[in-house]
């Protein structure tokens, strides 16, 4: 089966091990497994899974059976294990899921596709109203270093993949002191602030000035999360 090549946006931890592939919500693409003992794709389209396969020493898998083999070797330790993100236009994802439907390892058919956006996720208004807190400079939603929704003037790509450095960082960090479970991050310099919570399943990146009121900024940040 050939898929179109899409473009490489980097590589993720094992989204069905975590069970956290429905929080891609912007990615449109397929997910390249390489691993020991084989080597499969799954065809996503904003955390919904539209086909799969897998092949290994004992076979080939397809569809939900591919799905669940997946599940099986991916709770193996596996050092060379990989999920590389290919990211698809339209016409490519199309042409890739007519390829996994002609293979016969569709898990949903092609009119189940939904329409899901992140817009329908994540409130653009309530962010709005964190972006107009006096000093915010830009506001990132980020997930395994990904920006999912971003406001205000900023390079979001680095800031997410920066974010998801710095708060595994902190949490190791945290953990090594033994100060409990990591709530908030916050990193300041002589002319920036940069603050990172979590928000839903996602986490939240501010950016401000120096000058930012954080009590300000954490209240509208707990008024976020509480949905006020």
């Amino acid at each position: 089966m050939k898929l179109p090549q899409g473009q490489v946006l980097g590589s993720i931890e094992d989204p069905l091990q975590k069970n956290s592939l429905q929080n891609l919500l912007t990615f449109v693409g397929v997910i390249e497994i390489s691993m020991e003992t084989g080597k499969g794709y799954i065809l996503a389209d904003r955390g919904n899974i539209f086909a799969a396969c897998f092949r290994d020493d004992s076979g080939i898998f397809q569809g939900k059976d591919a799905l669940a083999r997946l599940k099986e070797q991916g709770s193996i330790r596996d050092r060379n294990l990989l999920f590389t993100l290919r990211v698809y236009t339209d016409d490519e994802f199309a042409e890739a899921n007519e390829a996994f439907v002609n293979a016969g390892m569709q898990i949903s058919h092609p009119q189940e596709r939904t329409a899901s956006t992140v817009k329908n996720i994540i409130d653009r208004d309530k962010l709005a109203r964190l972006l107009e807190q006096p000093g915010v400079i830009a506001v990132s939603i980020f997930f395994e270093g990904f920006a999912v929704q971003s406001m205000g003037e900023a390079d979001f790509d680095q800031v997410a993949a920066v974010a998801e450095d710095l708060l595994r960082a902190s949490r190791k960090i945290a953990d090594d002191l033994r100060i409990g479970e990591l709530d908030q991050v916050l990193l300041e310099t002589g002319e920036n602030k940069c603050i990172i919570a979590p928000y839903q399943d996602l986490y939240i990146c501010l950016i401000t000035r120096n000058d930012a009121n954080l009590g300000l900024i954490r209240l509208a940040l707990r008024n976020l999360t509480k949905g006020v």
